[in-house]
């Protein structure tokens, strides 16, 4: 595997076992405009549907291989993004567990947990949301240092939102990329497309 590969497959495993620590395992909104709101994708996106989530990503995306989730009723599915010149991607994680252990407000809290253990999470936001589609919602941002092959570090940005679903099943959609393309490369609105019960 080359050194971009190698990079690429580390931020989707790292996303991947977040995101399924999450399902198998704050501060909140102070009522000011939300960080994340329910969004049409851009034109031109393609329609993609994850572990039972909808959502879209640029045309360029493609799907990668996850390792089977454990338990029976837990699927998973992600699509990453090209490597960019100083080998970063960036990634969508897909998580849905039939019957999850916690609501999607302590599955978050779990998910920051996590991040500010195993990555050093800075620059933290949580918030409870309302979401079409789910009886609750919770959304968290961080930032984290990831080294690259050049052994330089690269700064990434995590944003999870977390949908419990009125069959009582529970969706976890994380996108991650590097801070400086993050904008560019349309992150944050694939996040902003997810749509449940469709």
């Amino acid at each position: 595997m080359r050194p971009h590969q190698l990079i690429g497959a580390r931020v989707a495993v790292l996303v991947g076992a977040f995101a399924l620590l999450a399902a198998c395992t704050s501060s909140s909104g102070d009522g000011t405009d939300s960080v994340l709101t329910p969004s049409p994708a851009p034109s031109g996106w393609t329609a993609q549907e994850l572990a039972g989530v909808q959502l879209a990503t640029p045309t360029d995306w493609e799907p990668y291989e996850t390792d089977p989730p454990e338990g029976d009723d837990v699927t998973a599915a992600g699509l990453k993004m090209p490597l960019g010149p100083d080998g970063a991607g960036g990634s969508v994680y897909v998580v849905t567990s039939g019957s999850p252990t916690r609501d999607a407000k302590a599955s978050s809290a779990n998910s920051r947990t996590v991040g500010e253990a195993t990555l050093g999470a800075e620059d933290v936001v949580e918030e409870q949301l309302t979401w079409p589609g789910a009886d609750a919602a919770a959304y968290l941002r961080y930032e984290a240092d990831l080294p690259m092959p050049s052994g330089d570090d690269v700064r990434f940005r995590y944003e999870t939102l977390t949908l419990d679903l009125p069959d009582g099943s529970q969706s976890i959609v994380t996108v991650v990329g590097p801070v400086s393309r993050y904008e560019e490369t349309g992150q944050h609105d694939v996040l902003a497309s997810v749509t449940v019960g469709e």
